[in-house]
């Protein structure tokens, strides 16, 4: 027997777990498309560093970094439970 993991839910928490060992201080290369073609900042910009600040207890600067830091980590968690729920069911019945 196989067990295939839901690609979606590997993604998803390493992401978050990336971000959680990240120093939100340190200064990394942006990973956004918008930078690298010199289109300013992106409607997204800053909410990697807001959910490392998060994962660290630095509320203040993670809503500095960007406003929608908490709702995207409690979207993300939320997804990641369902994905864990549906990766348990099918293990659990082939």
């Amino acid at each position: 027997m196989i067990l295939r993991i839901q690609p979606e839910l590997v993604a998803w928490t390493a992401g978050l777990v990336l971000l959680a060992c990240m120093d939100p201080h340190a200064d990394l290369p942006s990973l956004c498309v918008w930078r690298w073609f010199g289109l300013g900042k992106c409607p997204g910009c800053g909410l990697g560093h807001s959910i490392s600040h998060l994962f660290h207890a630095h509320w203040q600067e993670s809503w500095n970094a960007h406003k929608l830091g908490a709702p995207v980590l409690a979207a993300l968690l939320w997804r990641i439970g369902q994905l864990t729920k549906s990766q348990i069911h099918s293990f659990r019945h082939g």
